[in-house]
């Protein structure tokens, strides 16, 4: 992948899609962190607004009146973002069930990044920028 991801400052949330549920217990992880001032890493979203990781963190800022946020946007249909979960979802589909609101079971996904022939966890490239 040339470029991983773009950082994008100040982004409203509403803007967001989930393909995923919550978790009220990681929500709550998050926002412990939040109240005690800790590091919170960005969230990562698709070039269609889609969250890809952070849906918990998007919850946490929504239940403290967060309105905006800094994201890591990557090239969803790029080859090497590689998707890996349950039910051999595909990508296209997870842009489709965002769009009309079907959500997946929290944690169904994850993503990976072909880098230089290995794969890394898409929250590698998150957790080097801020949330805020």
């Amino acid at each position: 992948m040339k470029k991983e991801f773009r950082f994008i400052k100040n982004v409203p949330i509403e803007l967001l899609l989930p393909h995923e549920q919550i978790q009220s217990h990681i929500v709550n992880y998050w926002n412990d962190m939040y109240i005690n001032k800790s590091f919170i890493p960005a969230v990562a979203v698709s070039d269609q607004k889609i969250i890809i990781d952070g849906h918990h963190r998007v919850e946490m800022c929504k239940k403290n009146g967060i309105k905006i946020i800094n994201v890591c946007q990557f090239e969803y249909l790029n080859p090497n973002l590689i998707l890996k979960g349950g039910k051999n979802i595909i990508k296209n589909e997870i842009i489709f069930n965002a769009e009309i609101g079907e959500l997946y079971t929290s944690k169904t996904t994850k993503h990976y990044v072909n880098d230089e022939g290995g794969l890394k966890e898409i929250f590698e490239y998150q957790k080097k920028y801020s949330l805020f």
